[in-house]
């Protein structure tokens, strides 16, 4: 394991600390992101993750996600599959729009704008523009740019979405 990957790792841990602290938005995701990120920047280097080291952390998001799933879930699931498309298909929508822009007004590349602007893993796009010919690292930035704000302003939209009520639906509290 080379020294980069050690200060990368190590700057993702401590930019996870600093994000605790000043009481981030989705800390652990954002501080280590912006934390290696630094790393990268100050290294002057592009130090990827190994796809092992990088599978293995896929794997226990992968599973710390599917632990959620409870007894009860497919039955909620056949009331949310719809509403669901919809919210897939349409933040696809605006990320594909945002992209033409983006490509219109040469702001960036097609493929740069699309494959940072959709939805998915910022590994799975860099990998994808890497493939298609692409600048990863344009791609990368984008993607990240995205991601922060996306995770940052999820607290509020949640609060937000807490106070809709159904008529005849009990109140629920905000959650956190």
């Amino acid at each position: 394991m080379s020294i980069q990957l050690l200060v990368l790792i190590a700057s993702g841990a401590a930019g996870a600390a600093i994000g605790r602290l000043l009481k981030l938005p989705m800390w652990p995701i954002t501080g280590a992101l912006l934390g290696s990120a630094a790393a990268n920047i100050i290294q002057a280097s592009a130090v990827t993750m190994p796809f092992g080291l990088s599978f293995f952390a896929q794997v226990l998001v992968g599973t710390a996600v599917g632990a959620s799933v409870l007894p009860g879930f497919l039955k909620a699931l056949g009331a949310l599959i719809l509403p669901a498309i919809v919210v897939v298909l349409t933040l696809v929508v605006a990320g594909v729009s945002s992209a033409i822009v983006m490509s219109y007004f040469h702001l960036i590349g097609p493929a740069e704008s699309l494959l940072g602007m959709v939805p998915g893993g910022v590994g799975e796009m860099v990998a994808a523009s890497s493939a298609l010919g692409a600048d990863s690292a344009l791609v990368a930035g984008v993607h990240v740019i995205r991601l922060l704000i996306t995770l940052w302003m999820l607290p509020f939209l949640v609060r937000w979405a807490s106070r809709w009520k159904r008529p005849g639906a009990p109140a629920r509290d905000a959650p956190g």
